[in-house]
């Protein structure tokens, strides 16, 4: 081998670990984004018992931009388990959190108020909607824990 294939060959192999590195640090960059948020009070106010999860609504909603595209894995490293879990059409998948006193609190709310995530069928997260939970499906949920 001549010097100048080598040297075309240690580029060509240097390009391609730069474009690598490029490419997982992006993933990084917006998972940090998220440490804004204050996780570790919204795993405690579990299923929106103490009234935390309402107070860092607005933080959640200008950070969901951020969480669109994480997996089920990392949604849960931010937020915890869901309180609830509802399971629909093409293997869809959504994680509930109450944001108000949910079905298993001692003073419950009618109709409370909770965080929906939709996820795709491979476990990536698409949407988010924060809209009341019917009484009907509260009761209904709480078996599905």
């Amino acid at each position: 081998m001549t010097f100048r294939t080598i040297y075309k060959v240690s580029a060509i192999l240097l390009i391609f670990f730069l474009l690598l590195q490029m490419g997982c640090n992006r993933k990084k960059k917006k998972v940090n984004r998220l440490q804004k948020f204050e996780s570790e009070l919204w795993i405690q106010d579990k299923n929106g018992c103490s009234g935390e999860r309402m107070n860092l609504k607005d933080n959640l909603l200008s950070q969901k931009h951020n969480m669109r595209g994480l997996k089920t894995s990392l949604i849960e490293s931010y937020l915890g388990k869901p309180d609830a879990q509802e399971l629909s059409k093409r293997g869809q998948r959504y994680y509930i959190y109450f944001m108000e006193p949910g079905p298993k609190c001692t003073a419950t709310k009618e109709n409370p108020l909770a965080l929906f995530i939709r996820f795709s069928a491979v476990g990536i997260a698409t949407e988010f909607m924060i809209k009341p939970v019917i009484t009907l499906n509260a009761a209904h949920l709480q078996g599905r824990l």
